[in-house]
């Protein structure tokens, strides 16, 4: 088998998000890396003979912060795993977004905080006059109590953001197999150029005698 080298080409967006009012919690995308200019992470993937291009970028909205690298960690063993099963060469387009949404209901003596954190990845694999397109998603949700106001605020740790990429891009892979799997069976099934799945009325004739 010849094999040739697959690129990756992983691009990031950060958008400063503000949380409900409510929390008086403001969460900015990438502080740290607020006056650095973009940079286009260098990754790798294992060769691949058929997905020529890997395109990964994060949509307008990415509330979790998270980097096209922590995505190419996850999905590249699958796209390689998929590798030798699709039929011609993919140019394979992978977006994605995430959302941070924050709840906190209060008494007079406790304040329930709740921080609910989803992910979401659309895996779209191009060929001449074929497109498969493939999505996965996964939820987190976490929640914490303060006491007169003592106690920790709720947080989504490096760790939980990258069980819900793990999570996410599962999903879309599984989709994926299915689907390839039955494009599959399906060609198999169909009879060859110039064959006809038509019975000649000798073939007809000895079946009923039988």
């Amino acid at each position: 088998m010849v094999f040739t080298r697959t690129r990756i080409i992983a691009k990031s967006l950060c958008t400063p998000v503000a949380a409900l009012a409510v929390s008086g919690l403001l969460l900015g995308g990438c502080f740290a890396q607020k006056d650095a200019p973009a940079q286009e992470p260098q990754v790798s993937m294992q060769q691949c003979a058929q997905i020529d291009r890997v395109e990964i970028a994060a949509n307008k909205v990415n509330e979790l912060n998270i980097a096209a690298d922590q995505i190419t960690q996850e999905i590249s063993p699958k796209l390689f795993e998929l590798c030798e099963k699709l039929d011609q060469v993919y140019t394979a387009h992978i977006n994605y977004e995430s959302k941070l949404d924050q709840a906190v209901s209060t008494t007079k003596l406790t304040a329930k905080e709740t921080k609910t954190a989803t992910f979401a990845i659309n895996l779209e694999l191009k060929a001449e006059g074929k497109t498969y397109t493939f999505n996965g998603k996964a939820m987190l949700e976490a929640s914490g109590k303060k006491v007169l106001d003592i106690g920790e605020s709720v947080q989504i740790e490096p760790k939980d953001k990258q069980m819900l990429i793990k999570q996410a891009v599962q999903a879309a892979i599984n989709e994926a197999q299915k689907a390839i799997k039955a494009d599959s069976a399906k060609k198999v099934a169909e009879p060859a150029p110039g064959q006809t799945t038509e019975k000649t009325t000798e073939q007809v004739s000895q079946e009923a005698g039988k």
